[in-house]
């Protein structure tokens, strides 16, 4: 009977195991990318990372539908800093990147489908030629921090990190 049972519980326990293959889901830790040497994690000061960043960008701005302010657009030549206003701080809402970029887990512009699947499995929702890794939602007027890939054929040309935000 022992047996039997052990034999059951490995089996249940090594199937487990085998339908979790691919199928890793990102954590707080993954929101995170290296651009020019500079570590950049959802909400993160605007100011800080133009501080980082440097002056040499396009500005634009636009009345906030979701936040009291202004919602605001730094385009430098290889990254879009989107920020949201959080009282007197602007925050980061989004940060897409070209060139000379990393994540937390190595993957870099260039890097294949199967390299973004090997560090971050196959729980991704895709739309067109991007690869989006989301944390759960908070709750239904919440958009969720994601990680996302956008890809050219299977190559890696573009990655980005949002910030959880209020849905429109």
């Amino acid at each position: 009977m022992k047996k039997t049972l052990c034999l059951l519980l490995t089996c249940l326990l090594l199937g487990a195991l085998l339908c979790a293959c691919g199928k890793k889901t990102i954590s707080e830790a993954d929101l995170s990318l290296t651009v020019d040497g500079t570590a950049v994690r959802p909400d993160t000061s605007a100011s800080a990372l133009l501080d980082a960043f440097g002056a040499d960008y396009t500005y634009s701005e636009a009345v906030s539908c979701v936040y009291t302010g202004m919602d605001k657009t730094y385009a430098y030549n290889d990254l879009i800093l989107y920020t949201y206003p959080d009282g007197d701080t602007d925050r980061l809402l989004e940060l897409y990147c070209t060139a000379n970029v990393q994540t937390a887990q190595g993957v870099g512009i260039g890097a294949s489908r199967k390299d973004v699947e090997a560090a971050y499995g196959t729980d991704y929702t895709q739309a067109g030629t991007t690869m989006t890794y989301a944390l759960a939602a908070q709750d239904e007027l919440t958009v969720p921090a994601s990680l996302y890939f956008e890809l050219d054929g299977d190559t890696v040309c573009a990655i980005g990190l949002t910030s959880a935000h209020r849905a429109e």
